[in-house]
């Protein structure tokens, strides 16, 4: 009776089963796939990080636009990179973004409230239109739209509202704050000379 169940036991292991990476299976998959989609990829967070540790660095007005421009520009860019195919050059330009990013931060610039809110809307579009997904459609690439604009809220809120207080309330948290900038800055140059030397990557143009 034993092999009996060892036997089928091994028949089970073998069969194949479907796996869904995105959670299609469930009502609201695509909305989590979008949630978890910009955060759990270093090349999206990072920059995220720098612009939200940027934010806390302003004056309070300023650092709340930012509350709702990234928001809806990275809604705006997602919603187009679904429809549309992604350029070649836009992870180029996120790395841009992230090596600057981190360099505002490191030197702790407080930047007039326009020229703030043209930074994060640019950076957001291109950050959206990089999160989007051109193999959905209908309700499932507006869950996923969803999912990612609320990540960005979210994350946004809470790193601009830690760097606030930080910066503000403790004698340590400016140098922190600068700190971390420098090496999200130095992450940015690392991986920006690693691309350019990888094979086929778009820093390359080769194939």
């Amino acid at each position: 009776m034993r092999s009996i169940s060892i036997m089928l036991g091994g028949i089970t292991l073998l069969l194949p089963q479907l796996s869904f990476a995105h959670l299609v299976t469930t009502r609201l998959g695509e909305f989590y796939s979008g949630l978890a989609h910009p955060i759990t990829s270093l090349e999206h967070l990072l920059p995220w990080l720098a612009l939200g540790l940027l934010a806390g660095i302003q004056q309070r007005n300023t650092s709340r636009s930012v509350l709702l421009w990234f928001p809806f520009t990275v809604a705006t860019g997602a919603i187009l990179g679904g429809w549309l195919p992604g350029p070649t050059w836009i992870q180029t330009l996120n790395l841009f973004f992230l090596c600057n990013l981190g360099l505002l931060v490191l030197l702790a610039l407080r930047l007039k409230q326009a020229v703030f809110v043209l930074l994060a809307v640019v950076f957001g579009f291109t950050q959206g239109f990089a999160n989007g997904v051109n193999t959905l459609q209908g309700s499932d690439l507006l869950l996923y739209v969803c999912g990612v604009t609320s990540a960005a809220y979210i994350l946004m809120a809470l790193v601009t509202a830690v760097a606030f207080c930080t910066y503000r309330r403790s004698a340590w948290g400016p140098i922190a704050l600068r700190a971390v900038g420098s090496w999200m800055l130095a992450i940015g140059m690392m991986y920006g000379g690693f691309l350019l030397f990888a094979p086929g990557h778009a820093l390359t143009g080769s194939n």
